[in-house]
């Protein structure tokens, strides 16, 4: 094994050299220059935060269509803070639209259909016809991405019931008409030699379309979806294959669409390794390579590893062909594992949107039995003044109504006993919610211990460290959500928790899994910090991560480790203080995902506990103080 290991390496140096030696990369600019021209237009520009929020979307939607997401994404936040300035609600929509089509390329499918549908939404209460095509467009290739052909096809529907019944612009009828024929394509590939004609004269139209506009893009996208079509039901048109790639080439490149570009050069070199001409695909297919790898593209990587092995075996270099097969199946199972990371984000995301609505569904449903409760108080009260009426009618006449009286007597008691009865049925219905919730909490509790043991055995079967420790952070935020389900379901009356007893538990648990945890002091001092059942969980979250932050990243270069957390109390305020003796957190650290993603999730929950996240560290420790509301009392 480790000699074919030896071979499949040596052989990758061979291929690699031999891209080498082929031609330059266009020159194409990175993000750099677009961030370069937004430093100096802002530097140029006084203080108006109409204008800077017009500066960051223009470049956010510049390098999104580039395909610079990382980047874009970062600019799309920053105008997120300025958005309240902008008094046109259609630029903020287009915004959005640019951002919702960079999630779908990277596969963040839920975000990414919610914009979809509130700018569809947006443009539906504005009557623009127009924005509700380029929506449908966009709904079509959306589902044609995530394999979904009916509902694919139902958007199609809808556009052209729309445009049956309104006049619409050319640009968004020609690129509606482009992703139906892409649809076709894509979901009737079996029928497409039956189909050849009809889906051609959908991209002819809509290349048509294009061209009467002018629209450059719109020209390059009809004519790869021409020259793909030819390709595969008649590649002996090789003269009008190539004419259409090499011009949709062309606009791309000329339009900054890098991604759409790659997809250019996929096709072509596609088309001359098929046709037996794979010398000329060479060039082709690695530059296409040099793109994803410098953008990130990591769900195109798969199919261009693929590629290359298929271009190579055609070569005749059958070693190189295997290392690229091999680059090919690696890169296809971490894109698969990147999406599912997406999945799981964006499930965690829905659980607690549900958990929301649940509670709102629970407060109505408190309503409901507060206003019945207030109807049969009014009902009380009436009963209470007729009885009266009657006690002193019978005072006046006490002979004649004597009979009267008794039965009423006799009611009274009826009533009482039926008051009486009730009052047991509803101390009874208490106690068994009381015991039911009880061990609700146990059953969530062992059922979250269960999951850290599973999480725990596939740690230490990783050999990968990356992957051990996202395991362990995995497991460890799984157990603080244990322990505070643990504490709830130990709870008698009252329903607030005492959470210097959970950090008690909290902090040796984190501390354990960690080599140096017994050069590392921890002092507690929440004594006086109370927090209900609601706040348990986000603020057990977001002491874990802090705790598991400072064992991994505060104490590699300091000895006699210490952490302190401690908490006071103002008249409206309770404040949580956190401190370690570490190296502190920089202005500007060079953070790893998980660490992004620890106060991506600490701000979370601080938001969802209504608090404030005030960072008072410096180069002796970290210092964070967590500001939440004070307690209400019933």
């Amino acid at each position: 094994m480790k000699f074919a290991h030896y071979l499949l390496v040596i052989a990758l140096l061979f291929s690699t050299a031999f891209q080498e030696k082929k031609g330059p990369i266009p020159n194409i600019s990175g993000p750099e220059q677009v961030l370069r021209e937004l430093e100096n237009a802002l530097s140029s520009t006084s203080f108006d935060s109409h204008k800077t929020f017009k500066l960051y979307r223009e470049a956010a939607q510049h390098l999104a269509i580039r395909g610079s997401y990382k980047e874009a994404d970062s600019l799309f936040i920053k105008a997120d803070a300025l958005v309240v300035h902008e008094a046109d609600s259609i630029l903020i929509t287009e915004m959005n639209l640019a951002r919702a089509n960079m999630y779908k390329e990277q596969g963040k499918y839920t975000v990414a259909l919610q914009a979809y549908m509130e700018a569809l939404t947006f443009y539906q209460k504005q009557n623009d016809v127009d924005g509700q095509l380029w929506v449908y467009g966009y709904l079509v290739e959306f589902y044609r991405a995530t394999l979904n052909a009916d509902l694919s096809l139902k958007f199609i529907e809808e556009a052209e019931n729309l445009m049956a019944q309104k006049e619409v612009k050319t640009r968004p009828k020609a690129y509606l008409i482009h992703a139906k024929a892409t649809y076709f394509l894509q979901f009737q590939i079996n029928e497409i030699k039956s189909s050849f004609k009809e889906m051609r004269a959908y991209l002819e139209q809509a290349l048509t379309l294009a061209e009467s506009t002018g629209d450059s893009y719109l020209v390059g996208l009809n004519q790869n979806g021409l020259g793909f079509l030819l390709m595969h039901n008649d590649p002996s048109e090789s003269t009008e294959i190539v004419s259409y790639l090499e011009s949709a080439k062309n606009h791309m490149l000329a339009n900054e669409r890098y991604r759409n570009y790659t997809s250019v050069l996929q096709t072509l070199s596609l088309y001359y390794t098929r046709s037996g001409r794979p010398e000329m695909a060479v060039e082709l297919t690695f530059e296409a390579i040099e793109l994803s790898k410098k953008n990130n593209w990591d769900s195109n990587l798969g199919d261009l590893y693929r590629l290359a092995g298929e271009v190579h075996y055609e070569l005749g270099q059958f070693k190189e062909s295997a290392v690229y097969l091999n680059m090919a199946l690696e890169a296809t199972i971490e894109n698969m594992v990147k999406i599912h990371s997406i999945e799981l984000g964006e499930l965690t995301t829905s659980y607690e949107k549900a958990i929301a609505e649940q509670k709102l569904s629970e407060q109505q449903i408190e309503i409901e039995i507060a206003q019945k409760q207030a109807v049969n108080n009014r009902k009380a009260l009436i009963t209470t003044v007729i009885i009266s009426v009657i006690l002193l009618t019978i005072s006046i006449i006490s002979i004649v109504l004597y009979n009267r009286f008794r039965k009423a007597n006799a009611l009274l008691r009826t009533q009482e006993e039926i008051t009486r009865k009730t009052n047991q049925e509803l101390n009874n219905a208490v106690e068994q919610k009381n015991v039911l919730y009880k061990e609700l909490n146990h059953r969530v509790k062992n059922n979250l211990t269960v999951l850290s043991s599973l999480i725990h055995i596939q740690e230490d079967g990783e050999k990968n460290k990356t992957q051990r420790d996202l395991y362990q952070t995995l497991r460890h935020r799984i157990q603080s959500m244990a322990l505070v389900h643990q504490n709830l379901y130990q709870l008698d009356e009252t329903l607030n928790i005492n959470f210097q007893q959970y950090l008690r538990k909290l902090i040796p648990s984190i501390a354990s899994a960690f080599n140096n945890y017994h050069d590392v002091n921890t002092a507690i001092r929440c004594e006086s910090l109370l927090v209900n059942m609601d706040e348990a969980v986000p603020l057990a979250m977001i002491i874990n991560e802090l705790i598991t932050n400072s064992f991994k990243h505060a104490f590699e270069k300091t000895k006699n480790g210490k952490i302190e957390l401690w908490s006071d109390v103002e008249k409206d305020k309770r404040h949580i203080h956190y401190k370690d003796n570490g190296p502190g957190m920089p202005e500007e650290p060079k953070t790893s995902e998980s660490q992004k993603l620890g106060m991506m999730l600490i701000r979370l929950m601080v938001q969802q506990l209504n608090g404030e996240l005030i960072y008072n560290g410096d180069k002796s420790g970290l210092y964070f103080i967590i500001a939440l509301p004070v307690l209400q009392r019933s």
